[in-house]
C-alpha cells in the first residue's frame, strides 16, 4: 500500500474511525448503507453520509454528485409531517445526490487515515492514535490531548482549471429527531451541528491555492432541511429546526481550491454504566460537545500530521500491501471499541466485544495485551486489577463417577457439528467435587451493564457449548497477561502486592490438571454441562476444554509464565513446581503424536480427535514474548531447552508444516484462506493472524517456499473476507466460508499488528 496510493482492492467496505477511548466511532465506506457517528453500539450508525458538490453556486438547479454512502435518494421525513398537505418546497424536493460510479472513485487507506478522492473532490478523515495518558502522571493539557473525543476529516474541491462556480458540502441525514444548529462559540467563521447533547460536527473553511483561512466573505454556511440538496440551495429558510439533515456548505469559485476542515466528536456527561457508575474520564477534561469540537479544529493540523506519520510508519514496513491493510483495518476496529471510564474517580479501562458490546471478555484481552502492552501498560494493569478485585471467583471441580458414552461412535459423529445439547444423561451425571481454585470470569458486563461480582454476562450453567464456564482458559488468559505485563514493564512492586494471587493462580492451575498438568476436570459451576473454550461457536475441535491440544499448549505457557513471576518473586520452590509442570505438559502433547500430526482432542472416542487444528501453536506466542522483552533470560531455543519441551517444539512444527502443506487442502479454504480446524468453515481472523506470527516467528517455517506462498495467497483471501465478505460489518473477526458471520465491527483481530515485528 504506496502512500496516498489507491486501493487495487473492493472500495466499498465500511471503515470506523475512532478517538480512543470514547466509544464512539464515525463510520463510512460501504455504499449504498447508513454509517455516520455511532456512540456506544457495536454497530455503525443510523445516518446517511452525503459528501459530494455540484455545479453552480448554492443555489443552482444541479443535482448534487456525492460519494456512494446513504440508501436512498430522498429523505422521507417530511412526510410525517406533511402527508398529501406538503407545500410546493417540500413535494418538489429533488434527489438528494447522484452517486458517483464505481470508476470515478478512488479510495487510500492507511494506517490513520481514509481517502477518498472523485473528480476534483477529496475527502479525508484521520483518526490518529498514540499512548493514552494516565491521569496520576500527566497534565490536564496532556489528558485534554489524549482524551479528546473526536476524529477530524478534510472535504477539498479543486476547481483551479473550472470556469465556473462549484458548491461541496457535508451533511448526515439522521434517522431519529433531534438535530440542532450548535450555538456554541467555535471561534470566529466556524460553524455547527449537533445531535441533541450528544454528538456533531463543527467545521471552518480554508482557501487551500494560499493554505490561508477563506477571506471573508466566502464563509462556509450552514443548513438543516430533510434532504441534503434541498438544505444547500434553499435561499430563504435553510434551517428548519424539524430537519433531519443538518450540514455544512460552501462554494468554490473558478479558479480556486478550498476545503472544509471538519470535527466529527461526541460528548456524553454523566454516568453512562450500570452496576457500577461509569462516567467517560474525558468528562473530567471538557465541559461539553462545544469544547470538544472547538479542540478539535484548533488541532486539526496536528491532528492530521499525526495520522500521515503513522501511515508512513505502516508504509515503511516490509510487510506486503494486504498485510498492511489487515493490520489498518484492525487498528480501526479495535479504536471504536474502546472506553475509558471514570468510576468513583479512578479510571476503568474496558475494550467493548464488537457487536456483543461485551466489556474486557478476557478472551479477548489475552490477545489483544501485546497491542496494548506496546501503547498503555497502565491500562494492561488496570485490568488484571479490576479483574482480580471484582471478576474472580473460588470453585470446586467436577470428578466423574462414570463414563458416559458418547452421541455417536466415533467414526459415525459429525466432528464438524457443535457439541450436542447436554442430555438427561449428562444433565443428571454422577460426580464427586474435588477443590479446583481461584479463576476469573469470561467478562465483566454487557452493554454498559457491569455484572455483579464474580460473575460475567455470558457465562451459564448447564451446557456443552456457547454461553458456557471458560474456567479453565481464563485463567490461563489472567496468568499469561500478567506474565506479559511484567515482562514488558518489570513493575515488581505491582508483582508483590500480587503475590498471593499468583500463587492461587498456580494451586487452581495444579487441581485443574489432575495426572497430565491440564485441563482434566470441569469446573462445578457448569452444573451438568462442560468448560468449552474461546472457539465457542466451533465443533468438537475447539469447542470442548478437557484434554484439548490447544488449551494443552496454552497452559505449558502460563505454567512458563508462573516460573518467570515466582522467579521475580524469588520464590525458588513454586518456580521450581511450575517449571516442572511445563516439562510434563510439553510431554503429554509430545505423546499424541500420530503419523507427524497431533489430534485436537486427545480422547480417542471423541469426535474432535479426528479434527486437525492450527491454533495448537497458540500458546507459543507468549514465551515468544517473554524472550522478546528479555524477560525469559535467554534465547527461544533455551525456552524450548528441556527434552520434553523440544519434542514439542518439534511436534508443533511438523504438525503445522503437514497442515498447511497437506494435499487435501483441509486446513485451507477454497479461496485459499486460513481454515483453522479441518472439520469446521467457522475461522477467526484475530486467531489466524496469531497463528501466522508463530508459525513464521518460532517456527519459521514461511522459510519453505511452499508454506511462504500458502500464506501469500491466505493474506489476498483474508483481504477478500473484509472488504467483501464483511463490507458493511468494518472489520470482522469470524468468518464463515469467507463471510463475515458473527464477531462483527470487531477488535481483537488487532493481533495482526504482531505481524510488524
Amino acid at each position: 500500500m504506496t502512500k496516498r496510493g489507491p486501493l487495487k482492492t473492493h472500495l466499498s467496505f465500511n471503515a470506523q474511525h475512532s478517538p480512543m477511548g470514547a466509544f464512539m466511532s464515525f463510520t463510512c465506506g460501504n455504499f449504498g448503507t447508513r454509517g455516520g457517528i455511532g456512540l456506544q453500539i457495536g454497530q455503525p450508525g443510523d445516518q446517511e453520509v452525503f459528501v459530494g458538490f455540484k455545479d453552480g453556486d448554492r443555489y443552482s438547479s444541479s443535482t448534487l454528485k456525492c460519494l456512494p454512502f446513504y440508501v436512498g435518494a430522498v429523505s422521507r421525513a417530511a412526510d410525517a409531517f406533511l402527508v398529501e398537505q406538503a407545500g410546493p418546497s417540500e413535494q418538489n424536493v429533488k434527489p438528494d445526490a447522484e452517486p458517483f460510479k464505481d470508476g470515478e472513485v478512488a479510495r487510500s487507506y492507511g494506517w490513520a487515515t481514509d481517502e477518498w478522492r472523485a473528480d476534483g473532490l477529496t475527502f479525508t478523515v484521520y483518526s490518529p492514535f498514540e499512548s493514552i495518558p494516565d491521569p496520576e502522571l500527566e497534565s490536564v493539557e496532556r489528558m485534554r490531548e489524549g482524551l479528546l473525543p473526536a476524529v477530524v476529516a478534510r472535504l477539498v474541491l479543486d476547481n483551479t482549471n473550472g470556469t465556473e462556480t462549484k458548491t461541496a458540502m457535508f451533511a448526515l441525514n439522521h434517522a431519529r429527531p433531534g438535530e440542532r444548529i450548535l450555538e456554541d462559540d467555535l471561534g470566529a467563521g466556524r460553524l455547527g451541528f449537533a445531535f441533541r447533547r450528544e454528538a456533531g460536527g463543527a467545521a471552518e473553511l480554508w482557501d487551500w491555492t494560499t493554505g490561508k483561512k477563506a477571506a471573508a466573505g466566502t464563509e462556509p454556511f450552514v443548513f438543516m432541511r430533510w434532504s441534503a440538496s434541498d438544505g444547500v440551495r434553499e435561499r430563504h429558510n435553510p434551517v428548519h429546526l424539524l430537519g433531519s439533515c443538518p450540514g455544512f456548505g460552501f462554494e468554490v469559485p473558478a479558479g480556486k481550491k478550498y476545503g472544509l476542515t471538519i470535527a466529527l466528536g461526541s460528548y456524553l456527561e454523566g454516568a453512562q454504566t450500570n452496576g457500577l457508575d461509569g462516567k467517560y474520564l474525558y468528562a473530567r477534561y471538557y465541559k461539553g460537545l462545544g469544547d470538544v469540537l472547538k479542540t478539535a479544529l484548533d488541532g486539526a493540523d496536528e491532528m492530521a500530521a499525526r495520522a500521515e506519520a503513522l501511515d508512513a510508519k505502516l508504509d515503511a514496513t516490509k510487510l506486503s500491501d494486504d498485510q498492511r491493510f489487515i493490520i489498518a483495518h484492525s487498528t480501526h476496529s479495535y479504536y471504536g471499541s474502546t472506553q475509558l471510564l471514570d468510576v468513583d474517580g479512578q479510571p476503568l479501562w474496558v475494550v467493548n466485544e464488537g457487536e456483543y458490546c461485551m466489556m474486557n471478555t478476557l478472551d479477548l484481552a489475552v490477545d489483544h495485551v501485546f497491542w496494548e502492552l506496546e501503547h498503555n501498560p497502565w491500562l494492561v494493569r488496570n485490568l488484571l486489577d479490576t479483574f482480580a478485585r471484582r471478576y474472580s471467583y473460588t470453585d470446586e471441580v467436577k470428578v466423574y463417577k462414570t463414563a458416559i458414552a458418547m452421541a455417536a461412535p466415533l467414526g459415525q459423529a459429525d466432528p464438524s457439528q457443535a457439541p450436542p445439547a447436554p442430555d438427561e444423561a449428562q444433565l443428571t451425571r454422577p460426580y464427586d467435587t474435588k477443590p479446583g481454585g481461584l479463576s476469573f470470569c469470561h467478562d465483566m458486563g454487557a452493554h454498559n451493564n457491569f455484572s455483579p461480582k464474580g460473575r460475567s454476562s455470558y457465562e451459564l450453567a448447564n451446557l456443552t457449548g456457547c454461553f458456557s464456564y471458560m474456567t479453565q482458559e481464563q485463567l490461563c488468559n489472567w496468568i499469561l497477561v500478567a506474565g506479559c505485563y511484567v515482562a514488558k514493564t518489570r513493575d515488581v512492586e505491582w508483582l508483590k502486592r500480587n503475590r498471593g494471587v499468583v500463587e492461587q493462580c498456580l494451586e487452581s492451575m495444579i487441581n485443574r490438571g489432575g495426572d497430565v498438568g491440564f485441563a482434566q476436570y470441569d469446573s462445578t459451576r457448569t452444573a451438568g454441562g462442560q468448560e468449552i473454550t474461546t472457539y465457542d461457536s466451533l465443533d468438537h475441535s475447539l469447542a470442548q476444554t478437557r484434554n484439548n491440544v490447544y488449551i494443552a499448549v496454552k497452559s505449558w505457557a502460563s505454567y512458563r509464565a508462573l516460573a518467570l513471576l515466582f522467579r521475580e518473586l524469588g520464590a525458588a520452590a513454586d518456580e521450581k513446581r511450575a517449571m516442572e509442570l511445563a516439562v510434563k505438559v510439553a510431554g503429554v502433547v509430545s505423546d499424541q503424536a500420530v503419523d507427524g500430526v497431533l489430534p485436537a482432542i486427545f480422547e480417542k472416542a471423541n469426535p474432535g480427535y479426528g479434527s486437525r487444528i492450527l491454533p495448537a501453536v497458540e500458546g507459543c506466542a507468549y514465551p515468544l514474548y517473554f524472550v522478546k522483552t528479555g524477560f525469559a533470560g535467554g534465547t527461544l531455543e533455551q525456552v524450548f531447552g528441556s527434552a520434553e519441551e523440544k519434542r514439542m517444539y518439534d511436534a508443533l512444527k511438523e504438525h503445522t508444516r503437514k497442515l498447511l502443506l497437506d494435499a487435501e487442502r483441509r486446513n485451507l479454504f477454497a479461496d485459499g484462506g486460513i481454515k483453522l480446524s479441518s472439520t469446521s468453515n467457522n475461522s477467526w481472523m484475530s486467531k489466524i493472524s496469531i497463528f501466522m506470527h508463530v508459525t513464521r516467528r518460532v517456527f519459521h517455517l514461511d522459510e519453505d517456499p511452499k508454506v511462504a506462498d500458502v500464506f501469500r495467497k491466505a493474506d489476498a483471501a483474508h483481504v477478500k473476507w473484509q472488504t467483501e465478505g464483511s463490507s458493511y460489518w468494518a472489520c470482522c473477526d469470524q468468518i464463515v466460508s469467507g463471510e463475515g458471520k458473527a464477531s462483527r465491527y470487531y477488535p481483537r483481530i488487532i493481533t495482526s499488528a504482531l505481524w510488524m515485528e
